[in-house]
């Protein structure tokens, strides 16, 4: 492998991306366990968190948990899981330069992780939300260089967890990288530093029938933005 030519481009990046993760539509009633669904206590502990949340500014709480849901949670909760750009020792965050393909990326993962289930013949639905968040960062680029590099489109993460350990322990805050399964672009943020702003964009319903290894994708009821059959 030539460092030369696999590193030689940087990328000034300032811009959103798409960052597509596991949500819910519907919101449901946090102390629902706690009142076992009596409405005069539902009532009470709704007073309460009112009471707690008095002083706090208009916004807060709102930008708190985008910020946690659409950013910080790979470095705080999962910076030990293994990925394309992840060897389990440090967090990495990823997000895509476009709709279309932080789909595909994760309709891919979401039938792998299905399919693990022993037996399974029934439809799966799961719904997923997708935010905005703006990257400001000079970014390593290696989008463009996978006929050159096939590996780092290869479902052998070797290549990609040593670039990705190398850049890291350099102080580099992430890089671009061509997308395996759509030919678009994904980003890998090594550093919450770079990212902020994150807004909510749109839910996402994915149903995946594993009898035909099909993936229906709804951005509402009955509107099916994209249908992908796996070979």
């Amino acid at each position: 492998m030539s460092s030369h030519t696999l590193y030689d481009k940087t990328r000034d990046f300032n811009k959103d991306v798409f960052r597509n993760i596991v949500s819910l539509r519907e919101s449901v009633d946090l102390f629902d366990e706690l009142t076992e669904g009596n409405e005069r206590f539902s009532q009470i502990a709704v007073r309460a968190e009112m009471r707690v949340k008095e002083g706090i500014p208009a916004g807060m709480i709102q930008r708190g948990f985008h910020y946690t849901t659409a950013i910080s949670y790979p470095f705080e909760v999962e910076p030990f899981l293994v990925s394309r750009y992840g060897n389990g020792s440090f967090g990495v965050w990823y997000g895509s330069l476009d709709l279309e393909t932080t789909i595909h990326e994760t309709i891919y993962h979401m039938m792998k992780e299905e399919l693990r289930i022993e037996g399974l013949n029934e439809r799966i639905v799961r719904e997923r939300a997708i935010y905005l968040v703006h990257v400001r960062a000079i970014l390593i680029n290696l989008a463009g260089k996978e006929k050159r590099f096939p590996d780092l489109i290869s479902n052998d993460y070797s290549l990609t967890q040593q670039i990705a350990e190398r850049l890291h322990k350099e102080g580099h805050p992430g890089l671009l990288a061509p997308s395996a399964r759509y030919p678009g672009t994904n980003l890998a943020a090594f550093t919450p530093e770079i990212l902020n702003n994150p807004r909510h964009s749109c839910f996402l319903t994915y149903s995946f029938d594993p009898r035909s290894l099909t993936v229906e994708v709804e951005r509402r009821s009955g509107e099916v933005i994209l249908r992908h059959q796996f070979s």
